[in-house]
C-alpha cells in the first residue's frame, strides 16, 4: 500500500505474468511430450520402409542436407560471416558469424554429451524392434539426438535473429537437413525432433543477453511447438490409415463449425473493432483448433489445444490482444481476409490430400 491508501499492483503483476509464462511452458512441455511419444511409434515404420525406398531423386536431397548440416559446413558459413563482417566494418554480420560459431559449439556439446549418455542405436543397427539405451562410446550407438539438426537449427536461430527478412531461408534450409538425416536412416525421427528442440534452445540461448536466458528459452520452446506439432500432425495422419466415414463426418462438421466461427469473430472484429480486447487471437486461435479438429485425430486435436492455451498465455502479457485495428473495409481489409480464407482452405486440403497417404501404422 503507498502513503495515500491505495493498493500497489506492480508485484501482483509481475506475479502473474510470472505465473503466466510458467504455464505457458508446462502447457508447450505437455504438447511436446505428446509429440514425441506419438513419434516413438512411428520411428521403426518408417525406418523400415525408408530403408526398402531407392530413388535418386531422395538420396540426393538427402546428400544436399548432409552436406549442408555438416560440422566442416556450418563452420565455414559461419566463419565466412565472421570474416566478411570484420573485413567491411559490419557489425551485424559479424554479430551472426560469432553468434554462430558460438552456438554451433554449444550445439555439438550438449549433443555429445547425450548421445554417448543415451547411446541409442541408429537406425541401421535396429532390427528386432527393441530400444537399448546406456552409456557408450561405440559408433553407431550415437543416434539420439541428431547433431547435424541441432547444429543447423542452433545456427539458423541467430542468424535469423540478425537478419529477420530471411529468416524463412535459414529455416528452410535446416529443415532440409533435418529431413535428410530420416531420409537417409540415419537417425529417426525423435532424433531429428530433439534435434531441433535442442537447437532452437541452443540458438536462443547464445542469441539473446545471457541474463534474459530463462526468458529466451521460455520464448524459443513457445514459439517452436507450433511447427513441430504441425509437422508432425501431417506425419501422423498420413502413416495412419484413412479414418472410418463417421469419424470423419463428425469431426470434419465439428471442425469447419470452429474455423466458421473464427472467420467470423475475425470479420466482425475489423468492421467494429474494439468491440472485444483479445478477440482476434481468440479467433486465430479457433482457426487453428478447427484445422486440428479436421485432421479427425484426437492426439492432433489435444496437441492444437494445448498450443493454443500456451499461445494464449504469453500473448495475454503483451499488446497484441488488440481487437483488430482500423474499421475501414478497403482493399487491405479484402486482401488481407481473402488471404487467411485461401491459407485456411490450402490448410484444409492438404490435410485430406495427406491422409492415410502412406498407412503403414
Amino acid at each position: 500500500m503507498t502513503g495515500d491508501g491505495s493498493i500497489q499492483t506492480g508485484g501482483s503483476s509481475r506475479v502473474t505474468r510470472y505465473a503466466s509464462r510458467v504455464t505457458a511452458v508446462l502447457f508447450s512441455c505437455a504438447a511436446l511430450a505428446g509429440v514425441f511419444w506419438g513419434l516413438l511409434q512411428v520411428d521403426l515404420p518408417l525406418a523400415r520402409f525408408l530403408r526398402s525406398v531407392h530413388h535418386a531423386g531422395l538420396e540426393q536431397a538427402g546428400d544436399l542436407g548432409n552436406r549442408l548440416g555438416s560440422g566442416w559446413g556450418l563452420v565455414i558459413i559461419s566463419g565466412t560471416m565472421l570474416a566478411i563482417g570484420f573485413l567491411l566494418k559490419r557489425q551485424t554480420v559479424q554479430r551472426a558469424g560469432m553468434d554462430g560459431l558460438i552456438a554451433h559449439g554449444v550445439a555439438a556439446l550438449v549433443t555429445q554429451l547425450l548421445k554417448h549418455l543415451i547411446g541409442r542405436p541408429r537406425p541401421r543397427l535396429m532390427h528386432n524392434g527393441s530400444f537399448q539405451f546406456g552409456p557408450s562410446l561405440e559408433t553407431g550407438l550415437d543416434s539420439f539426438p541428431s547433431g547435424h539438426t541441432t547444429a543447423s537449427f542452433a545456427v539458423a536461430v541467430v542468424v535469423a535473429k540478425q537478419f529477420p527478412r530471411i529468416g524463412w531461408l535459414v529455416y528452410g534450409m535446416a529443415c532440409l537437413v533435418a529431413a535428410s538425416r530420416i531420409v537417409r536412416g540415419s537417425h529417426f525421427p525423435t532424433d531429428v525432433a530433439a534435434g531441433v528442440v535442442l537447437g532452437i534452445l541452443a540458438g536462443s540461448l547464445v542469441a539473446d543477453p545471457i541474463r534474459e536466458w530463462r526468458k529466451s528459452l521460455a520464448e524459443g520452446l513457445v514459439d517452436l511447438i507450433p511447427y513441430l506439432a504441425g509437422a508432425f500432425a501431417l506425419l501422423w495422419i498420413a502413416l495412419h490409415p484413412y479414418p472410418n466415414e463417421r469419424t470423419i463426418l463428425m469431426m470434419g462438421a465439428i471442425g469447419w463449425v470452429v474455423i466458421g466461427l473464427g472467420l467470423f469473430i475475425r470479420l466482425s472484429l475489423k468492421i467494429r473493432p474494439r468491440s472485444w480486447s483479445g478477440g482476434m487471437p481468440a479467433a486465430n486461435a479457433l482457426l487453428g483448433i478447427g484445422l486440428a479438429i479436421t485432421t479427425g485425430s484426437l492426439l492432433v486435436t489435444v496437441l492444437a489445444l494445448l498450443i493454443v492455451g500456451a499461445w494464449w498465455l504469453e500473448l495475454r502479457d503483451g499488446a497484441y490482444l488488440d481487437a483488430g485495428g482500423s474499421a475501414a473495409v478497403n482493399v487491405r481489409f479484402v486482401m488481407t481476409e481473402s488471404a487467411v480464407a485461401m491459407s485456411v482452405a490450402a490448410a484444409a486440403v492438404a490435410i485430406q490430400a495427406v491422409k492415410g497417404l502412406l498407412p503403414i501404422l
